[in-house]
């Protein structure tokens, strides 16, 4: 098994499993058993189930009774943290290590003859002394007894007891103090007055007691020695518990704000962002929404990074919003919503990836809302991410959705050329093996869609294609290798797309476009709905006419002319609290469209 102490990933890994470790056990906990005398560390090696290769966290404590309590109590917690800090094949071994110990020195023939005749020098002194002193004892036992028998027996009785306390203690230290080479020894008298801390001692060792010599060898050199306790700790250290381990902080892989590319689709939530690091208690809850692939999961990442590097936040909790529902389902059947709540509560951070989930799921809405306004109440940051605003995500309710809002609401758009351009010029210098020309780039990043991950998707493409050729590939070799990288980036709405998304916005039925009603409340969102099926695809008038409700084709072409009025003059559209300006309800309604 090999070691892989003192690189820079090894000291990271360390960290993030204290870290984890810290935030399942508590600050007491944590403080009280793995702060003084314990030492983290990682080891790779075979795994005994399959034989593949395991990292392995390595705990090191300085005696068996820490390691036995701390096998028993945390395993759970041990083993969960490691899996977050190495991956889910990770494991854990708790190692006992004893003080160092100097070596005897070496002595040669005539030393170990001289010290067998000071020994026998000695057992004749003592064997003197002995004798002495059972005559002294016969003479007090003999004045004893013409006292009253009674008194007398008491006192016989309390002497005895006190030399068998006296025996028994020297007794066990003796036996305690044998177990080593030569030196200081260490009592385990403690330990081995736990029934279950004795089981798991490891046996004594007859080969210690012996002396060494050596007849041609006359340095007395003295080196220390690192001894291990064999097979107790390691057996104790085994998991117990058959609970799921709880979801903790997600590791941040690297995504900081210095490698965020900022460009006009994401200016304004960039700022904002540099602003809840210098002031996380002024803009908080901050709120960040839109579509896929617009860098949300990134700068909540790097939030999290800012967090506990630059404000030195110790709980700084990064999870989605499907971890924080299955915790709380756990919860619910295991440990308790008290646990819950503490869990989430006493954090100095709080930031939860696409919240859309959370929507119609009562029970963890409401523990959401409790949570939200108690770390909100305290000035703790919390940051929330979305496809979008809380306000138009269905199932949300009111108190979660103004609650969340009340902070910044941020938008995302989707990525712009440009950005995109910067985006593949980063991704092909640190993903291709050879340049790239700036122009062939550029004609790519008009090709593909505004989704980072699929301009991740074309930077590795255009390596691939590198190794292949051994050049720089053309673009009709990527249009013809990527093609259906390229199509699937650009998703085209059609007209039954843009139908749903303009009744989710308004809150009307599924099929409340088509209907023959002529209420303000329909007829204005239905024009509304033609004016954009027009604008966003390639169908008629005809056919835009007979999809919301068999009407005339003059009936889409006077939608195109009444919504270019409406976003002139301001004028809201639909009634009742769900009325809104044009411009609004069009940004609205694309922004769905670019969701899904």
């Amino acid at each position: 098994m090999s070691s892989t102490q003192g690189s820079i990933e090894t000291q990271e890994a360390i960290e993030h499993f204290a870290e984890a470790l810290h935030q399942r056990i508590g600050a007491d906990r944590y403080r009280l058993w793995f702060t003084h005398g314990v030492q983290f560390d990682l080891e790779v090696g075979d795994s005994p189930d399959d034989g593949e290769p395991t990292v392995f966290v390595i705990i090191r404590t300085s005696g068996p009774f820490a390691a036995q309590r701390m096998g028993n109590s945390f395993a759970t917690e041990l083993r969960a943290a490691a899996m977050i800090a190495c991956g889910e094949r990770a494991r854990y071994r708790i190692d006992v290590e004893e003080a160092e110990q100097p070596t005897p020195k070496k002595r040669t023939r005539a030393a170990k003859v001289a010290a067998e005749k000071k020994a026998t020098t000695k057992q004749k002194s003592t064997r003197g002394r002995a004798a002495a002193s059972r005559s002294t004892t016969k003479t007090a036992r003999a004045a004893g007894r013409s006292s009253s028998g009674r008194s007398s027996s008491g006192r016989r009785g309390s002497a005895n007891s006190l030399a068998s306390l006296l025996a028994q203690s020297n007794a066990a230290g003796n036996g305690a103090s044998s177990n080593g080479k030569g030196g200081r020894k260490r009592s385990r008298g403690r330990v081995e007055h736990d029934p279950v801390a004795a089981a798991e001692l490891p046996g004594e060792d007859d080969e210690h007691e012996e002396d060494y010599y050596d007849e041609d060898e006359f340095e007395s050199d003295e080196q220390p020695v690192r001894a291990k306790s064999r097979g107790g700790a390691k057996k104790s250290a085994q998991p117990s518990a058959a609970l799921p381990p709880l979801p903790d902080s997600q590791p941040t892989g690297g995504r900081t704000l210095d490698s965020f590319i900022t460009g006009p689709c994401n200016e304004f939530a960039f700022s904002a962002a540099m602003m809840a690091v210098a002031t996380p208690s002024v803009a908080t809850p901050l709120f960040l929404h839109g579509p896929t692939g617009t860098g949300k999961s990134h700068l909540l990442a790097a939030l999290a990074n800012e967090f506990r590097t630059r404000r030195r936040m110790r709980r700084v909790v990064l999870l989605t919003a499907e971890q924080f529902t299955n915790d709380f389902v756990v919860s619910v059947g295991s440990t308790g919503l008290p646990a819950f709540r503490k869990r989430y509560r006493d954090v100095d951070a709080l930031l939860i990836d696409d919240v859309h989930f959370l929507a119609a799921k009562t029970a963890t809405l409401r523990e959401a809302l409790y949570t939200v306004e108690t770390l909100a109440s305290a000035g703790k940051p919390l940051v929330f991410s979305a496809n979008l605003p809380p306000s138009d995500i269905r199932g949300l309710t009111g108190e979660v959705a103004g609650r969340m809002s009340s902070g910044l609401v941020c938008p995302l758009a989707a990525l712009d050329q440009q950005t995109r351009f910067q985006l593949l010029q980063r991704m092909v210098a640190t993903r291709c093996v050879l340049g790239c020309d700036n122009a062939l780039l550029e004609e790519v990043s008009e090709l593909i869609g505004g989704d980072a991950r699929a301009a991740g998707g074309i930077a590795n493409l255009i390596g691939m294609l590198q190794r292949m050729f051994r050049r720089e590939p053309t673009i009709d070799e990527i249009r013809r290798y990527g093609g259906d990288l390229l199509r699937s980036t650009q998703v085209a709405p059609t007209l039954r797309s843009i139908e749903k998304a303009v009744c989710e916005t308004f809150g009307l039925e599924g099929d409340g476009l088509r209907s023959k009603a002529q209420t303000r409340r329909v007829s204005e969102p239905r024009t509304l709905a033609m004016y954009l099926a027009r604008q966003h695809t390639g169908s008629a008038f005809t056919e835009i006419a007979k999809h919301f409700g068999r009407r005339s084709h003059s009936n889409a072409i006077s939608a195109i002319s009444k919504v270019e009025n409406w976003l002139a003059s301001g004028k809201p559209i639909g009634a009742g609290d769900g009325a809104m300006s044009a411009q609004d309800a069009i940004a609205r309604v694309e922004s769905r469209l670019r969701v899904g």
